[in-house]
């Protein structure tokens, strides 16, 4: 059911609000220029990170720490063993998370994934925190709170974090530069799914095909 398809497409289309596709680009080409970045060029998401004073953690690297509490929650050795293998396994869906805890803000995020992958990851999330979505899900206690999961705040985040690895104006640039997909991804230090991603919802193909070719004397 084609039309079903295009419909829902809509729906998620119009859970952004009006212009945040153009503020989105706005802020990608801001804080390349704060970072001394062209919009050709990839903007590492630990950067931004650091640009907002998030701190950025890999899971694997609390994994001495799960071991030592687990060690105390699991005396059996075999339950013990058993517990550590699902927490460290390679094959959890785990992809990151944004956190606040009082005045910190942090980012949790799975190391086993691929480079590409994590940057991903890590942009979506700091696209939250740069979108000021509230972190009222889950109270922990009075100063710790993780973000609430909102259909809208979604949507942004992930259009915000797509711009912010792979802005609307470097993108154009090097496809009229005549670089193929594959060296876009290269280039912005993102999979080729998200490359070919940004080139389709941009229609950036569609765009340059109105340019009409300079005459040849």
């Amino acid at each position: 059911m084609p039309h079903l398809v295009a419909i829902c497409y809509r729906m998620r289309q119009n859970l952004l609000p009006p212009k945040f596709k153009t503020l989105a680009e706005a802020k990608s080409l801001d804080i390349r220029k704060q970072l001394g970045l062209r919009s050709t060029q990839a903007c590492p998401a630990r950067l931004v990170a650091e640009l907002y004073n998030v701190s950025v953690t890999a899971s694997s690297s609390l994994l001495e720490v799960l071991q030592a509490d687990l060690r105390e929650l699991f005396p059996d050795q075999a339950l013990y063993s058993e517990r550590l293998t699902w927490v460290s396994n390679p094959e959890c869906k785990f992809s990151a998370l944004a956190a606040i805890v009082g005045e910190h803000r942090m980012i949790l995020y799975n190391d086993s994934n691929s480079l590409a992958r994590q940057e991903s990851d890590i942009m979506h999330e700091l696209a939250h925190i740069i979108c000021e979505h509230p972190g009222d899900c889950l109270q922990l206690n009075a100063d710790i709170a993780l973000r609430q999961h909102n259909d809208s705040h979604e949507e942004e985040a992930k259009w915000l974090g797509a711009t912010l690895q792979v802005p609307d104006q470097g993108l154009y640039q090097l496809v009229r530069a005549g670089h193929t997909t594959e060296r876009i991804a290269e280039i912005y230090g993102c999979s080729i799914e998200m490359a070919i991603y940004r080139r389709r919802i941009t229609a950036v193909d569609r765009r340059l095909s109105y340019i009409k070719p300079k005459p040849q004397f």
